[in-house]
């Protein structure tokens, strides 16, 4: 059996998604109908840079979007049955356009609000991301608790990432250091899958209501649950949660090999997901589906 996965925040790199529209109608088809919807050439940035451009959340999220589309829509033609889908952050957007619950332009809509409000809610609380490799999760639970920190991302055996108050990073590096751990400042503009982020939840939440999600056609693993979901109410709910949460990634990949997948392809720019998978699951086939080259290169991989 095989699954999908899509990559989040921090995938982007100048150039992503060029040789996709260079090779192929479906991908050129995307990046012009995103565009469109957008108001400005998404694609350009996303072909072109800056790279400054890029890091800024507002249209990080969307250029990550489109090149994950753009790469499932050429994936989609070679007829490949999928059991699951998930995605890590931003990335189980994407699985709302391959499961069907939204079309294109209500997916980008949503997104650019999810995005928007993410970077105002770090304006109003100044926040940061740390990830710290080394100590186990219930030590740094007890020190989140005693120091004011979240717990937000569950990447991989061993390796966490915190959100925190920008202010505190650096007291909270050298206690994490001096517990012996390994902690590395993520590029991001604030404190994700926290409470940092309410105020962008009440702005998703009125978003999520002026669209019309669908039932998903094929189960989407939440970050929120680690578990699949098919139902409109569950996929709102898990949108939303997902937020101010803690992503269970290693959850969901856990879940979807103990389904029966042996082979993931990892659909979007970089190789994120794969280096992750190597440490939750290093018995496990990842199929990257990035560049032209790729495709081209599918049958062999596949069969």
């Amino acid at each position: 059996m095989k699954a999908i996965v899509f990559p989040g925040q921090g995938a982007q790199y100048v150039g992503m998604g060029k040789s996709l529209y260079e090779s192929f109608d479906e991908a050129r088809s995307i990046f012009s109908q995103i565009d469109a919807i957008v108001g400005f050439p998404l694609s350009e940035k996303c072909f072109l840079g800056p790279k400054e451009d890029l890091t800024d959340t507002s249209i990080q999220q969307l250029a990550i979007l489109a090149t994950s589309v753009a790469a499932f829509e050429v994936f989609k033609q070679r007829n490949i049955p999928v059991a699951y889908l998930s995605g890590l952050s931003l990335g189980e957007y994407t699985c709302l356009y391959a499961a069907e619950v939204l079309p294109l332009k209500d997916l980008v809509f949503l997104v650019k609000e999810r995005a928007a409000g993410m970077q105002l809610a770090s304006e109003l609380n100044p926040s940061t991301m740390l990830a710290v490799i080394g100590i186990k999760k219930p030590r740094l639970e007890e020190l989140g608790s005693r120091y004011n920190f979240y717990l937000a991302n569950f990447n991989a055996p061993g390796q966490v990432v915190i959100s925190l108050k920008r202010d505190a990073k650096s007291t909270i590096k050298k206690i994490l250091e001096s517990e012996g751990a390994r902690v590395v400042e993520l590029a991001v503009s604030g404190g994700f899958h926290s409470p940092f982020m309410e105020q962008a939840k009440q702005r998703l939440t009125m978003a999520i209501d002026r669209v019309e999600l669908r039932t998903a056609k094929i189960p989407i693993v939440s970050n929120y649950t680690g578990l699949p979901a098919h139902r409109k109410e569950e996929l709102r709910k898990n949108l939303l949660e997902q937020l101010t949460s803690a992503v269970l990634w290693k959850d969901c990949v856990e879940h979807i090999i103990s389904g029966g997948v042996d082979t993931f392809f990892e659909i979007g720019p970089s190789k994120v997901l794969r280096g992750l998978m190597r440490k939750i699951a290093p018995q496990v086939r990842v199929i990257n589906c990035e560049k032209s080259q790729d495709f081209d290169q599918m049958k062999l991989c596949v069969h």
